[in-house]
């Protein structure tokens, strides 16, 4: 596939260099630069066409593709947005802005903008379902999702992301079903991948979670939630380093997600680090200030410091949010049993994170693995 794309650049460019103004010459040249991935080509060849056409709204349109596939997202925004009433359809307008929204982080901006569509096609519908995903309305992504089944282009990606609603449901066998079906049509599929590496993870089978996490990521290096996969396997083998740098990747990638926030803080107590852990956590705080979960990572935190007054406070604060916060409970035990020495870091966390979450024996380790986010869709380009 990618030999053919680039047979195509050097035959359009051959062609180009005898009809210099062929402006649709052109135009399918930057475009198959583009899914090609050659970007530095598309660039120039793009910049060649707006000196000879500058107003011209298709050469506009594929300067927004040339800012997506290099993931200025915010500049996109505003290129696609410049072309708003323009020529170019705008149904496909929107949806590259509500692509980048949503790649940015803004989940409701991205529905709003899709709201606007004149028709939902299943592509759209697709879009719109990783939004409502994102903002935690399962019910109504599924609905949507339902209806990017019916297309062959998006039915494989509709059919990851329901597997992720039944995970992020605590649906385990919906899910491992689901993912299983994925992995036999598309063995490396990524979010399927991640979905049993996760399975796996919880269930101890940490050798056949790490097979998994590693096709994620070589097909995905930017998956969040490989990262996030990865790192709380290398938490489970006391591999503290290799979980720091693994769960900052996956920060990186999930700025919003605060359960990555607790496992990283988690890795730097490990790592002994108590500066870089309190820091972590305090992001997550910031982030949304009454998760009880980050309240109780603080207490722990500063139960290690030997800030005792303060670890009480942050736990009891953490205790009433949630009667179920399993850090804010654990940092409460600590406190009763007049534990929590630095020493102890590591038997804390791994105690942690192999706390049973609820009464059908779910680990901790399987809640902090859930998470609504974009992931690998499609440009409408």
């Amino acid at each position: 596939m990618m030999e053919d794309l680039k047979s195509k650049i050097n035959k359009l460019a051959s062609f180009l260099k005898v009809d210099s103004q062929n402006q649709r010459l052109l135009i399918e040249l930057v475009e198959t630069c583009l899914r090609a991935g050659e970007l530095e080509k598309a660039e120039h060849y793009l910049q060649q066409g707006l000196s000879h056409w500058p107003e011209d709204s298709s050469l506009l349109f594929q300067k927004g593709m040339l800012c997506m596939y290099k993931g200025e997202y915010s500049v996109a925004i505003d290129e696609f947005s410049s072309q708003l009433g323009s020529k170019v359809p705008q149904d496909i307008v929107k949806y590259n802005i509500a692509w980048a929204q949503l790649a940015l982080h803004q989940p409701q901006n991205a529905l709003s903008t899709l709201d606007g569509l004149e028709t939902l096609s299943p592509r759209s519908a697709l879009l719109k379902a990783r939004a409502l995903h994102y903002l935690g309305r399962m019910k109504e992504a599924e609905q949507l999702l339902t209806f990017a089944k019916t297309s062959e282009e998006t039915a494989l990606e509709a059919e990851s992301v329901s597997a992720l609603l039944a995970l992020d449901q605590e649906d385990r066998e919906s899910a491992r079903t689901k993912a299983d079906a994925i992995l036999s049509k598309s063995p490396r599929n990524v979010e399927a991948n991640v979905i049993i590496g996760t399975l796996n993870l919880g269930d101890g089978e940490l050798q056949a979670a790490e097979n998994h996490f590693a096709v994620a990521l070589a097909e995905k290096p930017s998956s969040g939630r490989g990262w996030l996969g990865e790192g709380l396997l290398a938490l489970l083998r006391g591999e503290f380093s290799h979980a720091t740098n693994s769960l900052q990747k996956a920060v990186d990638n999930m700025p919003t997600h605060l359960g990555t926030y607790n496992a990283l803080a988690w890795a730097h107590i490990c790592n002994g680090d108590l500066s870089n852990a309190e820091k972590t956590a305090l992001r997550a705080k910031e982030l949304e200030p009454r998760f009880s979960e980050t309240l109780g990572t603080l207490a722990i935190i500063n139960l290690l410091k030997g800030e005792r007054n303060s670890a009480a406070v942050q736990a009891k604060v953490a205790n009433r949010l949630s009667a179920n916060s399993f850090a804010g409970r654990f940092a409460q035990a600590l406190l009763e049993s007049d534990s929590g020495e630095q020493e102890k870091a590591e038997e804390i966390v791994t105690q942690i994170l192999n706390s049973e979450v609820n009464e059908q024996g779910e680990r901790l380790i399987n809640s902090l693995s859930r998470f609504q986010s974009l992931s690998e869709t499609k440009k409408n380009d």
